[in-house]
């Protein structure tokens, strides 16, 4: 005789899914809510200005982030790839997605950025170097977004 299976686990199983699922939603919408999408990117040797419409950040980086950045920029894998060329196909090869990037806040002279990635139903947020985060959402196609009170304090008019 065959037994019958209660559904009450597969709906609990479909509950706790959809619930995964909304609390990703809000929970990005919450945080996107104090950022800005960076909509402006340039590279004029060691220094990266990025920022939204009329306000950046100009910032000096080392000149082998400086050129990874314009590669990412470019869309160029070189003969070899570099570091970040690397790590993004290691995201790719796994299922891991990067979300986005937030360049989150500036102290002591220090600029902080997290990677936010994702597999499956696991979330990781990642402190990072903001040159390497530009560097990598520029591999993946993942937006960057910019602390809006940072960028307000410490930006400047580029246009």
């Amino acid at each position: 005789m065959r037994k019958k299976r209660s559904k009450i686990p597969i709906i609990t199983f479909v509950i706790l899914i959809l619930l995964s699922i909304v609390s990703l939603a809000v929970i990005n919408l919450i945080e996107t809510s104090e950022y800005v999408e960076a909509n402006v990117l340039r590279v004029e040797g060691n220094v990266i200005t990025i920022g939204h419409n009329c306000t950046a950040i100009v910032a000096e980086t080392s000149p082998e982030r400086a050129y990874s950045i314009e590669l990412g920029i470019k869309r160029i894998i070189e003969q070899r790839p570099n570091t970040h060329d690397i790590f993004a196909e290691i995201l790719k090869s796994f299922n891991i997605t990067l979300d986005h990037v937030t360049l989150d806040n500036f102290k002591d002279g220090i600029y902080y950025a997290n990677l936010h990635l994702t597999s499956g139903n696991k979330v990781l947020k990642l402190d990072v170097k903001p040159s390497d985060a530009i560097a990598l959402a520029l591999r993946t196609n993942s937006t960057v977004y910019i602390n809006r009170t940072m960028l307000q304090e410490i930006g400047t008019d580029i246009c």
